[in-house]
């Protein structure tokens, strides 16, 4: 008995020696898997080695999921897509009606209510626009042409779009040294400049002013927006770029803020690679900087 005792106590000796090894090497197999998984990263095929019954059932789900996964993305990209094109439809057949009012107030004869009805038409005109390019903007990408623009030529362009508003609300305009040339989406930096010269004029004040000048460095050129309108909070300047944040500007006047404007300004100068910043003082001034680097990292630069 005392042999079978001991030939026992080898067999459970050469067992637990058996675990022991065979759990460090499966350790080892899947230390890395292991690794990602504390690290809460994704787990992709090629992470995956080895010919085991294990990694061919990891690898099957793996593969399952993320073809599910694609199939899922795929549809929403299509729906998105439907939707842009359904807005942007909707914006070119809204237009017309806009068009067409424009048209029959110069055969208004009261000038008080022609300007009134004119001055509420480019408020809808400007919001019709902000939703086209609100809706394109999370896809941006897709739709940026980088050229070689006059700061200047682009700046003038974005007063034009709203002389009327400016003249209405006796708004001066300043500019100083706009003679630069800079690389830009022409379409996309305009919707920006549209954006800030609207929130200059919504928030101004008696003798308001707006002021474009630019600044030139090593690395960049720096277009500089400035009003002397109402300002922004301190404690609200760090969240003006935030989705939906209106701040105590957007809730106290007569204009209602959607709080979506300069979030989308941000995001479109984020992927043209634009630094946008803002400085304030309350009931002092607000200055916006669009810095736009010299040399560029674009695959698409046409000298226009």
């Amino acid at each position: 008995m005392g042999e079978v005792y001991y030939l026992d106590l080898i067999l459970v000796v050469l067992y637990i020696v058996a675990f022991i090894i065979k759990y460090r090497s499966w350790k080892e197999r899947y230390s890395k898997l292991y690794e990602f998984v504390e690290d809460d990263n994704d787990i992709n095929i090629d992470d995956v080695e080895g010919d085991f019954l294990e990694e061919e059932i990891i690898r099957y789900i793996i593969n399952k999921k993320e073809s599910k996964y694609s199939e899922v993305i795929d549809i929403k990209d299509e729906q998105i897509k439907d939707m842009e094109e359904y807005i942007s439809r909707w914006v070119h057949e809204i237009k017309l009606p806009i068009s067409a009012i424009s048209m029959i107030l110069e055969r208004i004869d009261d000038a008080k209510i022609s300007t009134d009805i004119k001055n509420e038409t480019e408020k809808i005109n400007f919001l019709v626009n902000s939703v086209m390019y609100g809706s394109r903007a999370t896809a941006a990408a897709e739709d940026i042409f980088i050229s070689e623009e006059k700061l200047k030529d682009i700046v003038k362009q974005a007063i034009k779009n709203n002389a009327f508003l400016l003249i209405r609300n006796s708004i001066d305009i300043s500019l100083d040294n706009l003679d630069h040339y800079v690389y830009t989406d022409k379409k996309w930096i305009l919707y920006v400049l549209d954006q800030l010269i609207n929130n200059a004029i919504k928030y101004s004040k008696e003798n308001a002013e707006i002021k474009f000048y630019a600044e030139e460095t090593d690395k960049y050129i720096c277009l500089n927006i400035r009003d002397n309108g109402i300002g922004i909070a301190k404690e609200d300047i760090e969240r003006v770029f935030n989705k939906g944040f209106t701040g105590s500007n957007g809730r106290n006047t007569i204009y209602k803020s959607t709080g979506m404007g300069l979030y989308f300004s941000k995001k479109i100068l984020d992927k043209l690679g634009n630094s946008f910043e803002v400085q304030s003082v309350k009931n002092k001034y607000t200055l916006f900087k669009i810095k736009f680097n010299k040399i560029s990292d674009f695959t698409t630069i046409t000298k226009m």
